[in-house]
């Protein structure tokens, strides 16, 4: 029986440079791990807007995997890995002159991308345009997240770099993705505004998921991407030492241990609240102890990832409370779980890093770890927050930003899709409502 002939890719990668085939195959698994994530978004997402807005929700998920995917191809890569300046990759367009024996790293870093956009679109569910939901899905996985990753985590970016002694450190991205997700939808949600059937006589009403089933699904899917954010930043497994599989072993256990503090946090501060034991408060306290746990996954004791996560369930509880104090209309909580958790992730890491963190060292360069991701923080923020805040701005002066008035009050799935979630009578009663006010959709004003 003849052979078939070999793969245009098979050539041999150094196991130095590119890891072993274990290696490769550990850094795919924890990729589509992290891939997962968006069904965990999708699901939470869909679970948490009004049923009228179900199959739109999941409509701009899938599309932003797709133009995503294009747009990280395309540039995102190249800006992100390229070789270039310590501000942004010059070469790789395309995976032009990328070696196959990288495509793993790729694929990772790519679902890496898809996260940090997925998290802008949860927050604005509801009433922002689909001509919307494309130019972020361009935007933020061609151009914003990619450039924060070159600074932290190319060999040659400014942040990671430091001082040459000293620099920024995240291992799997509270600041690099979660913060830039969660800063792009701050500087959103204060552009767009806040859903119309959320806001009454000018103030801000609870609006409760119409389906807690699929909510915390969603969440628990999250959680199992999480493992592999955190498991597969050491990129690595396989060694003679087996030194590279402790530092997976520790990512894990201080990723659950973490989520586990974030969720009994935010439970137990909720029932102080208002008495109750809400799954709404205990799934997005739990996501925010893993977002904590991102930065230090690797370097951090069981213990002081239960501390993050419980600090982190604090830290997402009263950022949730301010948003709507604010009059900001955070559909999924995204800035509290993502944005908040994020930035006390990354300050936690230059605190808890066991033997050079600021509480096991207590020295100069444990300091200046510390001003270093203050730094980070910083300069993220700006960037994400000032890019997105630039495109936003345009898309409502251009008042393309917002559906019609008529489409949000009818709901999203009859007036832009024709498709609701649910057969029956749900869906008979928004497709005639969507009838209804068909006729006017043209002449209604923007917000």
């Amino acid at each position: 029986m003849a052979s078939s002939p070999p793969s245009v890719h098979a050539v041999a990668c150094d196991p130095e440079q590119f890891g072993t085939s274990i290696d490769q195959f550990f850094l795919f698994s924890c990729a589509a791990w992290v891939f997962l994530m968006q069904l965990g978004f999708s699901f939470l997402e869909a679970g948490t807007v009004s049923a009228k807005n179900a199959t739109h929700v999941l409509f701009k998920n899938t599309l932003g995997i797709i133009i995503g995917a294009v747009a990280y191809f395309v540039c995102g890569y190249a800006f992100a890995f390229g070789e270039g300046t310590s501000f942004v990759g010059a070469n790789k367009f395309f995976l032009i002159g990328v070696n196959a024996c990288d495509f793993g790293f790729y694929f990772f870093q790519y679902s890496f991308a898809a996260v940090a956009t997925t998290i802008l679109s949860g927050a604005v569910a509801g009433r922002t345009s689909v001509i919307a939901y494309i130019a972020y899905s361009v935007i933020v996985p061609a151009f914003v997240y990619p450039i924060v990753a070159h600074w932290a985590w190319s060999a040659d970016g400014w942040l990671g770099i430091g001082d040459g002694e000293v620099g920024y450190h995240d291992h799997a991205g509270s600041g690099v993705v979660h913060a830039v997700g969660g800063m792009c939808a701050l500087v959103a949600i204060l552009i767009i505004g806040p859903r119309r059937d959320r806001l009454r006589n000018g103030v801000l009403v609870d609006l409760q998921p119409h389906s807690i089933p699929l909510l915390v699904l969603g969440g628990l899917v999250l959680l199992v991407g999480f493992l592999g954010f955190n498991a597969g930043s050491a990129l690595r497994i396989d060694d003679e030492t087996g030194e590279q599989g402790v530092i997976v072993a520790t990512a894990l256990v201080a990723t659950i241990v973490s989520a586990a503090g974030g969720g009994l946090c935010s439970v137990v501060l909720h029932f102080f609240g208002d008495g109750t034991l809400n799954i709404v408060a205990c799934i997005n306290g739990l996501l925010a102890g893993a977002v904590a746990s991102c930065a230090g996954a690797d370097v951090i004791q069981p213990w002081a990832a239960l501390v993050i996560g419980i600090l982190a369930g604090a830290v997402f509880h009263l950022t949730s409370k301010l948003v709507v104090r604010l009059g900001l209309d955070d559909a999924c909580d995204a800035v509290a779980v993502h944005l908040g958790a994020g930035i006390w992730g990354v300050i936690a890491r230059a605190l808890f890093a066991e033997r050079v963190g600021v509480f096991h060292a207590w020295d100069k360069d444990s300091g200046l770890r510390l001003g270093w991701n203050l730094l980070g923080l910083v300069v993220i923020m700006a960037w994400s927050g000032g890019v997105c805040g630039l495109m936003f701005y345009v898309l409502k002066k251009k008042k393309i930003v917002r559906v019609s008035p008529e489409a949000e009050i009818a709901g999203l799935d009859g007036f832009e899709h024709g498709q609701s979630a649910y057969m029956g009578v749900e869906s008979k009663r928004l497709n005639l409502y969507t009838q209804s006010l068909a006729p006017q959709k043209q002449d209604a004003e923007q917000v």
